[in-house]
C-alpha cells in the first residue's frame, strides 16, 4: 500500500477546504481501525501539529510505523539538547519506545544548526529512530549535505505542484537510496473544492483550476481521483500521506486508487508559481 496516513487533522484546524475542525477521538480509532484494514502501514505526525501525537498515543499503534517532525528551533535554544527534549516528549506523547523515522520539521534547521543533525544520528545510533531525515518545500533544498545525511524525506508532490518531478529531483533522491514520502496531494484540500468555490486568492490560477474539473468530467471521475492517482503512478515515491477528517473521507480515497487515468496530459496543470503551490505562501485573508 502506497498511502501514509497524516495526523495533523487529529491536532488542529487544518485545510483551506476543512469546515469540519480537528477530528475527535473516536472518529481518529475509527479512522486507524480501516486504514489498518486496508494495508496502511505508516503514520505520519509531528510535534508541531497541535495534541496529535498525545491522540494518537490513545490508540493502539502496534500495526504502523510512525514517522514523526521535531518542532522549529528557536535561536536562543540548545540545540542539541532540544531535539532531544522534543522527541523524549514525542515517544511520551506516542506511548512508543522508538519509531520508524525522524525528521526535521523546518529544513533550514538543518543548514543553521549542525548540532540538530548530530542529535538525529545519535538517536539512530541510540536504535531509537530507524531513519532520521527531513521535510523539504522546493528541490532548490536538495544538496550534496542533504543526500548524504538523509534516510528519508518528506516533499510536497500533487498534480498541480510537480517540482520535485520536472526537475529529476526524485530521480536523484532515489538515486541516493532515499525513501521518499509525498505530502499535500490535495494541496491542502483546494483541488477537492468544488467548482467556483475558491478564495479569491487563487483567481490567478483559475484556469488551472477550472480545467482539473473539466477533464475531471471528461473522464467521469472525481477531482480527487484524477488528483491521487497522478501522484500514486509516480514511480519513484515511496509514500504518499494523505490527511483525513473521517473514516468516511479515508474510503472515499481508497475507492479511487481502483481508477485506471488514461489520455491525460498531467503537464497542463503544472503550476511554477510557489504563491499558490506552497501553502506557507499563501495569503487568504
Amino acid at each position: 500500500m502506497k498511502l501514509a496516513l497524516g495526523s495533523v487533522q487529529f491536532g488542529v484546524n487544518y485545510g483551506v477546504s476543512n469546515t469540519l475542525g480537528k477530528t475527535q477521538l473516536d472518529e481518529v480509532d475509527k479512522i486507524l481501525r480501516l486504514a489498518h484494514s486496508k494495508g496502511i502501514a505508516t503514520i505520519d505526525t509531528a510535534a508541531a501539529y497541535g495534541d496529535a501525537e498525545s491522540a494518537l498515543g490513545r490508540q493502539d499503534l502496534t500495526p504502523f510505523n510512525i514517522i514523526s517532525k521535531i518542532k522549529p528551533i528557536a535561536s536562543n535554544e540548545k540545540v542539541f539538547d532540544c531535539v532531544l527534549d522534543c522527541f523524549s516528549q514525542t515517544l511520551n506523547d506516542l506511548k512508543q519506545e522508538s519509531i520508524y523515522g525522524l525528521l526535521l520539521h523546518n529544513s533550514e534547521d538543518f543548514n543553521h544548526y549542525p548540532e540538530a543533525a548530530n542529535a538525529l544520528t545519535y538517536l539512530k545510533q541510540t536504535g531509537l529512530v530507524n531513519k532520521v531525515g527531513l521535510s523539504l518545500y522546493s528541490p532548490k533544498q536538495v544538496n550534496q549535505n542533504v543526500l548524504n545525511f538523509t534516510d528519508l524525506i518528506q516533499i510536497p508532490a500533487n498534480i498541480y505542484d510537480q517540482r520535485f518531478l520536472r526537475t529529476h529531483t526524485l530521480k536523484k533522491l532515489k538515486a541516493s537510496n532515499i525513501e521518499i514520502h509525498t505530502r499535500s496531494a490535495f494541496l491542502q484540500g483546494l483541488i477537492l473544492m468544488s467548482e467556483g468555490t475558491w478564495p479569491r486568492y487563487f483567481n490567478p490560477i483559475k484556469t488551472q483550476l477550472i480545467n482539473l474539473h473539466k477533464v475531471s468530467k471528461r473522464l467521469n471521475i472525481t477531482p480527487l481521483s484524477l488528483a491521487i492517482n497522478y501522484v500514486c503512478n509516480i514511480k519513484e515515491i515511496d509514500k504518499i500521506v494523505i490527511g483525513v477528517n473521517n473514516a468516511a473521507q479515508l474510503e472515499e480515497i481508497l475507492s479511487s486508487l481502483e481508477n485506471n487515468i488514461q489520455d491525460v496530459d498531467f503537464d497542463e496543470f503544472n503550476l511554477e508559481d510557489e504563491r499558490f503551490v506552497n501553502p506557507a505562501n499563501w495569503k487568504l485573508t
